[in-house]
């Protein structure tokens, strides 16, 4: 190193610049090939969107790599893993959202399996029997964002977007009504009941309807609900009525609404308002009636065929109607019971003769009917409709009635009554009905059974003759008997048509006969001898000598 020269110094550095300025093309391929790599992983972290869980009942049909998250049909995700929840008790899938679809992610958002189904509404998802089953999204228009939802179990009956007005329906009893049925409006389908749910607690059943829009408007705080069952066949006092709603209702029932009172400039209700629902129409005309004046009747007669609903009437003209049969509000002390008497509620409705009335009018309105009692006002029992037997409180003036106002310990005034004659219609009947019992229906039965024992005998005979009869009809003999008839009727008209008057056998008759008559005319004197004198025929006879003639002097 030491005897290096200047010129060597030089020389072994220009060597080393020329090796570093040069690089080998090798390297350019991995080079190359992890820029890409890198640009990929950093596309594809950038480009895929969030991963979300939904949570189903069942992962049927659900496939990790291949099930899709659509809406309005277009692609927007991808199932990647299925799983099991925590608890075992749900099934779990993750999904891999598309780029740019967070603002579909929100509260209000909801996840289904669309896969064949048949229901009230149809049938749907057919499409899914070769394509196989997907998950739908129905956007919601909440502004947070999330990223865990739980799946309906059904596809929603109505579109979150769509617009109309959503109401509850509270009732007694579970009804036979179900999520998809139709609400109807003068028989036409202007929504759907979305959910039905059993309170527990208070033992009532709550739906909610959907109407949709511009029908949301007839939804007033005057309406009522009722329940639509299709077919509907009411035997009553009032005779005979049978409703037959439409086609769907008539499978699977629905819901009906409708105001009873004309409406006028009557706002909206809110959404979510609480109506309760009726079991029929008539429940829910009776409804309306809110200003009512209860009485108690006491009635001797007979209350079968008299129930709860039954009309109060006066003359014809429905002025209440029977709330409890019998009514037990009495206690069994009372002297009614030990009289047997029937106690039965009324009410009597004054909004059925005026439209409004108010507090002072049914103060007017008791005080009249006191008076009324007075002057002979009386309940009784009327037959309504006597093929059914139902039975109606008719209200009339009995004036020779006296009044007494009987003492029961009751919170409600008692309305007086009478004793009907279809008490006495009812007696005779059972009376009659008693005899018809005691008819002895042996004899009756013994005898007809007698009469069809010789009855069967006499048709047996009959067959019989009627074999023999059809026997002879189809003797060779017999189909020749009328072909003979016929030929001798031939020859009788020929013999007859031969002593016709221009006939020569005819005329010839005729001279016949005239010369027998001439020769029986000289034939009469021969024969009016023998008649004198039958010896003549053998002896001579004597002519006798004429008389001599005399003469006269």
């Amino acid at each position: 190193m030491q005897n290096e020269t200047p010129e060597t110094k030089s020389s072994m550095m220009r060597a080393e610049k020329k090796v570093s300025r040069k690089l080998s093309s090798v390297w350019l391929v991995p080079i190359v090939a992890v820029a890409i790599g890198i640009w990929m992983a950093y596309d594809t972290v950038t480009s895929r969107g969030q991963m979300i869980t939904i949570e189903l009942a069942s992962a049927e049909g659900i496939e990790a790599g291949k099930t899709l998250i659509k809406t309005h049909d277009v692609a927007v995700g991808r199932v990647e893993h299925v799983r099991l929840s925590e608890d075992f008790e749900r099934a779990v899938v993750e999904v891999r959202m598309y780029q740019d679809t967070e603002r579909m992610l929100n509260s209000e958002t909801q996840f289904w399996v669309v896969k064949p189904r048949v229901g009230r509404q149809g049938i749907s998802g057919l499409s899914t029997l070769l394509s196989g089953a997907y998950i739908q999204l129905q956007i919601g228009d909440a502004r947070d964002n999330q990223k865990n939802f739980v799946a309906l179990d059904a596809p929603p009956v109505t579109p979150a977007d769509m617009d109309g007005l959503r109401v509850h329906l509270t009732a007694d009893d579970a009804t036979m009504l179900g999520v998809g049925d139709p609400v109807l409006y003068r028989g036409y389908t202007v929504g759907r009941v979305e959910t039905a749910v059993f309170d527990h607690e208070t033992r009532s059943m709550d739906y909610q309807i959907f109407v949709q829009a511009p029908y949301h408007s007839l939804v007033t705080p005057s309406v009522r609900f009722w329940m639509s069952s299709g077919a509907q066949m009411d035997l009553d006092s009032q005779g005979v009525r049978v409703e037959i709603g439409s086609l769907e209702s008539l499978l699977g029932g629905g819901v009906t609404f409708g105001a009873f009172e004309p409406t006028n400039n009557e706002d909206m209700v809110s959404a979510n308002s609480e109506f309760r629902l009726f079991v029929n129409e008539e429940e829910a005309s009776q409804a309306r009636y809110t200003k009512v004046i209860r009485y108690v009747v006491l009635l001797e007669d007979s209350v079968r065929g008299l129930s709860k609903g039954s009309p109060v009437e006066y003359k014809g003209v429905r002025v209440g109607t029977v709330e409890e049969v019998p009514y037990r509000g009495v206690p069994g002390s009372s002297s009614s019971l030990l009289d047997l008497e029937i106690p039965v509620l009324i009410r009597f409705e004054p909004e059925r003769i005026s439209e409004t009335v108010s507090e002072a009018q049914m103060l007017m309105w008791q005080a009249e009917l006191a008076q009324m009692f007075r002057v002979g006002l009386r309940a009784s029992l009327r037959a309504g409709n006597l093929l059914t037997g139902a039975l109606f409180v008719d209200l009339n003036f009995y004036p020779d009635e006296t009044y007494e106002v009987a003492s029961i310990d009751s919170e409600y005034p008692v309305f007086p009554s009478v004793t009907n004659s279809f008490t006495q219609l009812d007696q005779k009947l059972t009376a009659l009905l008693d005899s018809l019992n005691d008819i002895n229906l042996d004899e009756f039965v013994d005898t007809a059974t007698e009469t069809l024992r010789f009855s069967e005998q006499t048709l047996e005979s009959v067959a019989q003759a009627a074999d023999q009869l059809a026997e002879i009809l189809n003797h060779e003999d017999t189909r020749e008997l009328p072909g003979a008839l016929v030929r001798a009727l031939d020859e009788l008209e020929r013999t007859f048509s031969g002593y016709s008057v221009d006939a020569p056998a005819y005329n010839e008759l005729t001279q016949s006969i005239e010369r027998l008559n001439a020769i029986l005319r000289d034939l009469e004197p021969v024969s009016e001898t023998l008649r004198d004198t039958p010896s003549a025929l053998f002896f001579d006879t004597k002519v006798p000598e004429d008389p001599p003639l005399r003469r006269d002097p």
